[in-house]
C-alpha cells in the first residue's frame, strides 16, 4: 500500500511537514537553508563567523583550561577540550560552505546572547557550579540543540557544547564575574 500525496501537473513539495512553531533561531536557520539552497560556490570570507572564530580583541587570551579554573569549572577541562576542537574541525571541513557559515554565526550568535542574558548574571550573583553547569543545560545546549536538529541532523547537543567551549577557549565567554 503506497501511502502519499499525489500532486497535479509539475507541483511539487519542498518541506518536512512539521507545522510547529518556529523559535526565532529556527526561523533564521530556515531562511538561510532556503535562501543558500544548491550554492556551493567559494564566497568572501564573512566577516559575521571571524568575529566568533577569532579570539575577542579586547579580552586577556588564557586560554580554556584558565577560563574554566578561574570558574571554577577545571573538572570540565578534558571533555570542553575534546569537544571544542571537535567543532574548530567541524568548522574547517565546511568553511567552503555558505549556507553551514551562515548557520554557524546563527548559532554561535545564540550562545553569545544566552550566555550574557541568562548564564553570566547567574555567575556573577554567586550560583554553584552545579546550579551553572544544569542551567547551561536547560536554557543554552537543550534549545540551541532542538533548534538546529530539525535542520541538521548530524549536530548533538555535544556540537552544541563543543561551541560553547569554542567560544570559551576564543574568550568571547566569562566564566567568573569580573573584577
Amino acid at each position: 500500500m503506497d501511502v502519499g500525496a499525489q500532486y497535479q501537473g509539475r507541483a511539487n513539495h519542498i518541506g518536512d511537514n512539521n507545522f510547529a512553531s518556529l523559535t526565532n533561531l529556527e526561523t533564521a536557520i530556515e531562511q538561510v537553508k532556503k535562501t543558500w539552497r544548491g550554492e556551493d560556490k567559494l564566497v568572501d570570507i564573512l566577516e559575521d563567523l571571524a568575529d566568533y572564530i577569532t579570539e575577542h580583541p579586547e579580552r586577556e587570551i588564557v586560554g580554556l583550561e584558565k577560563k574554566l579554573e578561574r570558574g571554577d569549572q577545571l573538572d570540565l577541562f578534558g571533555r570542553a577540550s575534546f569537544l571544542k576542537n571537535k567543532f574548530a574541525r567541524r568548522v574547517a571541513k565546511n568553511q567552503m560552505s555558505i549556507t553551514e557559515q551562515y548557520v554557524y554565526i546563527q548559532i554561535l550568535s545564540a550562545i553569545n546572547t544566552i550566555w550574557y542574558q541568562t548564564i553570566y548574571p547567574r555567575i556573577v550573583s554567586g550560583a554553584s557550579s552545579q546550579e551553572i553547569d544544569q542551567l547551561i543545560f536547560e536554557e543554552l545546549i537543550k534549545p540551541v540543540h532542538q533548534a538546529i536538529v530539525r535542520f541538521d541532523c548530524t549536530i548533538t547537543t555535544e556540537t552544541v557544547s563543543g561551541m560553547l567551549y569554542f567560544l570559551t577557549g576564543k574568550c568571547h565567554l566569562i566564566w567568573e564575574p569580573e573584577c
